[in-house]
């Protein structure tokens, strides 16, 4: 009885029942809230103020703030242990469990709030002016055959651009550069044109390749990350995909189409190159399970340059081995589920479709 007594004595604090109410509040909206509703309140004008604050904010720091966040939630691992110890001595286990759903409730709403409710929004297959249809075999095929030609073309004196762009040696030109056509490609979409938008290089290298991933956008800064340990070929197909995660894109595979046409339709050769290897990456898993002897009879027939290229990278990701590849994959899988992404990690390999209809379609959007 007296644990009972002290059960209904418990008042929530302010800082509880805000946590409590913003977490409910966002998953209620993330549920069952119109996507047009969303699209007008939140995507005109919550995501650009808050992304305009980010911008003019952690934007301009010379380090990326995921290092103050990594510290931040050691400092509050610490005092959510020492806070154990006094809930085990004193049992006031409900005082701890609403603190923790109340730190929970603050997590989502953050999440939600700077960026999440991009998923509840009018989605990019519904922006397009043509239909998404499924690829037949056939079609796949012979979009992998020019695929190969396309490959063949960065020889001579293509290749030659590709060494010589300075983009290819600076970071910080090749970020500006990527930056600007993913703003315009984003504005002609309807997304958030940033133009301040910030893609960070992590270290050490290999920080986010040993979990499985190339690249993020993260929600509580506002900023776009990659790992330092990509190799330089693939750092352009990387920025621009985390750049459209960044203008409001959602979807893996909508990112990675966007990412393949900014590349496409670059100036730069090294940018357009890192494109059409990125996209063969997609592509040459599904061909070689499609038909093994057709994908080593295209293979042979790529330039050894080009060759060179594929190991390279190859070799560069085999420096980096993942952690926990079963877990990471069933987490993440389970989180894009969760949030409208209904096919999860497969949703990766939606680039191909996509750029397969997009060129069926005369190359328009």
């Amino acid at each position: 009885m007296s644990d009972r007594l002290h059960i209904m004595k418990i008042k929530l604090r302010r800082v509880d029942k805000i946590g409590l109410v913003l977490g409910v509040l966002s998953l209620l909206i993330h549920w069952f809230c119109p996507s047009h509703w969303v699209e007008v309140v939140y995507g005109r004008f919550i995501f650009p103020f808050f992304s305009w604050i980010f911008d003019h904010s952690i934007g301009i720091l010379p380090f990326p703030f995921l290092y103050v966040l990594i510290l931040l939630v050691g400092y509050l691992l610490y005092r959510f242990y020492r806070h154990l110890r006094l809930v085990i001595k004193n049992k006031t286990w409900v005082s701890l469990l609403i603190g923790i759903l109340s730190t929970i409730g603050f997590i989502l709403g953050a999440f939600y709030f700077f960026w999440g409710f991009n998923y509840d929004r009018v989605q990019l297959g519904e922006r397009l002016s043509w239909q998404i249809s499924s690829i037949s075999n056939e079609t796949l095929m012979q979009e992998a055959n020019d695929q190969i030609t396309r490959l063949r073309s960065f020889s001579g004196q293509q290749r030659e651009k590709i060494e010589e762009t300075l983009a290819f040696r600076n970071y910080r030109l090749l970020e500006v550069a990527i930056r600007q056509d993913a703003a315009k490609w984003a504005s002609d979409l309807g997304y958030l044109a940033r133009n301040r938008v910030r893609c960070r290089q992590l270290w050490p290298a290999g920080i986010l390749l040993r979990i499985g991933t190339a690249g993020f956008y993260n929600p509580l800064s506002g900023e776009c990350n990659i790992d330092k340990g990509l190799h330089p070929l693939q750092k352009p197909f990387s920025m621009a995909h985390e750049f459209f995660h960044g203008m409001g894109v959602t979807g893996e595979g909508d990112c990675n189409f966007l990412a393949y046409l900014l590349c496409n339709q670059s100036n730069h050769p090294f940018i357009r190159y890192s494109g059409e290897l990125g996209y063969w990456r997609y592509m040459r898993h599904t061909v070689y399970m499609s038909d093994q002897d057709q994908y080593k009879q295209m293979v042979s027939q790529l330039p050894e340059s080009v060759i060179d290229d594929m190991k390279a990278i190859d070799e560069q990701l085999d420096k980096f081995p993942d952690i926990a590849p079963r877990m990471r994959d069933a987490i993440y899988s389970a989180y894009l589920k969760s949030n409208k992404i209904h096919d999860g990690l497969a949703n990766y390999n939606r680039i191909l479709q996509l750029v397969i209809n997009w060129r069926l379609n005369g190359g328009e959007l």
